[in-house]
């Protein structure tokens, strides 16, 4: 029975990951192939003359600069969410908060909220205040929607971490801000990476929200970029496979260098939240 186990256990996981990378795998040998090739029947897998081409259209389009105002509306929204997230779940735990259930209810109750569903007097909200359409439109929205998971996750972290930590680290000469700076948060890595991943992939992915909040060619996210290689006459597939490609870089790489802290954090937050 184990031997049967373990071989229906293979190839479920053969076959997940075939659905998983699959798309992935013929995005990146499309990206490669020429434009002629890119139609031919029989298709094939692996290019005959496998070319950059459709990547320096990318680069010619600036679609570089779309990469980067992605990468700085992610980052920026997750150093904040992460930072507000920690301090409010460590005063959750550590202090006599008024209504404290009461405002975890309504963390969950904020998360479970579709963000779309506000957008437009969200939008109207920040024309009056000189927020649409400008380098701070993006981030401010994504913090506030990834900063509820922040909380969650830190909070269940800083549950589980005896007071007589903090109290040994007081003895020995620390202040409270060492102490928590010192001793509680880098032990609360997997929680803090947990919350800034998602945050990450949330603020990387997002498309409806960009395509509200702003205007302007020069501010533009990579997912509002990589519309624009959909033509009213025809789709550029070689140079819309190329940006899938790119697109997919950063999460990947995200998911490997941080994996195990990844996991933990995610286990963690879900057995003690």
């Amino acid at each position: 029975m184990k031997v049967i186990a373990r071989a229906a256990l293979l190839v479920a996981s053969s076959l997940a990951a075939i659905i998983v990378l699959g798309p992935l795998l013929w995005a990146l040998s499309t990206s490669l192939k020429s434009d002629n090739h890119i139609f031919a029947v029989p298709p094939r897998w692996i290019p005959d003359e496998p070319t950059l081409v459709h990547f320096r259209r990318l680069l010619a389009e600036g679609v570089h600069w779309s990469f980067l105002n992605s990468t700085i509306y992610a980052l920026g929204a997750v150093a904040a969410a992460v930072l507000v997230g920690a301090v409010a779940g460590y005063a959750l735990v550590r202090y006599p908060v008024f209504g404290k259930r009461a405002l975890l209810v309504l963390f969950m109750g904020v998360m479970a909220i579709p963000g779309y569903a506000l957008l437009l007097p969200t939008q109207i909200a920040f024309v009056k205040l000189g927020l649409f359409d400008t380098r701070l439109a993006l981030p401010i929205l994504y913090a506030a929607h990834v900063m509820p998971f922040a909380v969650w996750m830190t909070r269940a972290h800083f549950a589980g971490v005896p007071r007589e930590l903090e109290q040994a680290a007081l003895v020995d000469g620390y202040s409270r801000l060492e102490a928590v700076w010192k001793v509680i948060l880098p032990g609360a890595r997997p929680a803090l990476l947990s919350a800034a991943a998602f945050g990450f992939l949330y603020s990387w992915n997002d498309y409806i929200t960009a395509t509200t909040m702003l205007e302007s060619p020069d501010l533009r996210t990579l997912p509002v970029a990589l519309i624009f290689f959909q033509g009213f006459h025809g789709r550029d597939w070689g140079a819309l496979m190329a940006g899938v490609v790119v697109a997919t870089l950063p999460p990947v790489v995200l998911f490997l260098v941080f994996r195990r802290y990844l996991i933990g954090g995610f286990a963690e937050g879900s057995v003690k939240g």
